[in-house]
Parts: C-alpha cells; structure tokens; sequence
C-alpha cells in the first residue's frame, strides 16, 4: 500500500521547496515483498514531481509516460494549468486499463510556474476508488509556514505518531523535522506494509525536478533502489535520514551543511 508524506519547505519569503517522500516496498499479499520499488518520480528538464500509493501497477507505469512526455515537450500546458493537463493524460490512460486488476490508488503531483521569489508551488492530488469507480481531486494549498501537506498510504498511524513526536520538539515546523519522522515511522515496522528505505524528490526555487539520493542505514540509494560500488554518486544531491546534505562517497555531512539534531 505504500506509505507517503507531501510537505512544503517556506521561509521568511514565502514557500521554497515542495517534497514527496514515500517507502519502497511492494507487497503481494502479507508474505512476498520487494523493498526497492521506484514510487516517486521528477522531470529532469522540468519542474515537475510525482508520488503514489495504493494498487502499483497502473501508477508504476503511467506516471514515467507521463513524465517522459513533459520531458520532451510532448504533453505542455499553454495556460498553465498543468495539472488539468496531466489528470486528462492520466484518465486517458486509464481508459482502456484491464477492469479485473483495479484498484483503489493515489497520485500526487507537485509543480512550479515562474522562478525565483515570485514562483509559484502547487500540489494536486488525483485519487481512484474502483468499487464506486470514481475519481476525486485535491488541490492543497500552500502553507504559510513549512507544514506537512498530505499523508497517505496504509502507514498513516505510524507517521502521524512519528510527525506528533516531533513536532514537539525544537526541530517543529521544519523540513527536517517532516523527513525525520518519515523515516523514523518506517524503521518502526509498525506497518508490515510499509518498508525498505525511504526515498525522496522535490522542488526548489530554480531549477527542475529532483530526485534525491537518501543515506539509510549506512547504504546509498536512488529512488529506493541501492547503489553499487561502482556507480557515481556525485551527479545528485543526497540527504541523510536527518534531511542534512550529505556526501554521496563519503556518507558525512558536507562541510558547511547545516547540522541538524537527533529528536530528544
């Protein structure tokens, strides 16, 4: 079923950042799992990213049509309303999707129009529920200070649980604190559902989308999957459990990083 958090990062100037951060394991049924399946997605030419949680099929193999198609300038939006454009792609899509194998699912999509200080960020999220077979859009608006925007998947008690903890902490109202105690609520196993090591995208200010390398128990990985020794992990920004920048070889905070504190 996945587990899923959405938050958006804001300073002094407004909102700054967008994530999606979700777990990596794949179920069939209670006993077959594979911890190192893809479940968040970004644009490498354009600000776009996307999560989801739920059936894994249909959005494991929709969503990269759908980013693949923004890459290359195939699927535009002329006024800007990109989300209206990506749901059409999406249900077109799903038009002629086998009717045995469907199942209730999620996905997010976060963009930016403009850069700089007078960008603007936005997250939707499309949901499907095949006993009434019907579809619902969220739009959530911005925060005006950095805040979790969604939880969703079958680990939402455990990363609510994690999200209380530390929001009482000095480390409350902070993107750190949301990428914490996401993979804080994930090392629990408080979800069988929920595993493998946590993986992340987002947007900044500038710039496209990001998928980000995440450090998990001493081991690099990629969009859930780890990396081998010899692969180069310079190419991407990498993050640690704790949301600090981190060295992709050497797995230590880069000089200069902000340090950021264990939860007390």
């Amino acid at each position: 079923m996945t587990s899923v958090v959405m938050w958006a990062g804001v300073d002094t100037r407004g909102p700054a950042s967008l994530y999606i951060a979700s777990d990596s394991r794949i179920s069939w049924g209670t006993h077959s799992i594979w911890d190192q399946g893809r479940k968040v997605f970004a644009c490498i030419s354009q600000p776009h990213i996307f999560g989801y949680w739920g059936d894994v099929i249909f959005p494991a193999l929709a969503i990269p049509l759908i980013v693949d198609r923004i890459d290359r300038g195939i699927l535009i939006s002329k006024n800007g309303l990109w989300h209206d454009e990506v749901q059409r792609a999406i249900r077109r899509l799903w038009s002629n999707y086998p009717k045995t194998p469907r199942k209730d699912f999620g996905i997010a999509h976060g963009f930016r129009v403009g850069e700089g200080l007078k960008c603007i960020f936005s997250i939707e999220i499309l949901t499907y529920e095949h006993t009434s077979d019907t579809w619902v859009t969220l739009k959530v608006p911005m925060p005006g200070s950095s805040a979790v925007l969604r939880v969703a998947g079958s680990g939402i008690p455990q990363i609510r649980q994690a999200l209380r903890l530390w929001q009482a902490s000095r480390a409350a109202n902070t993107s750190r604190a949301v990428f914490s105690a996401f993979c804080e609520s994930i090392a629990g196993k408080g979800d069988p559902l929920t595993g493998g090591p946590p993986q992340l995208c987002g947007l900044y200010r500038i710039g496209s989308g990001r998928l980000f390398g995440v450090v998990y128990n001493n081991q690099r990985y990629f969009a859930g999957a780890a990396l081998t020794a010899t692969e180069n992990p310079d190419e991407i920004e990498w993050r640690n459990r704790l949301f600090e920048r981190i060295d992709g070889r050497t797995k230590r905070r880069i000089p200069g990083a902000q340090r950021h504190t264990e939860r007390p």
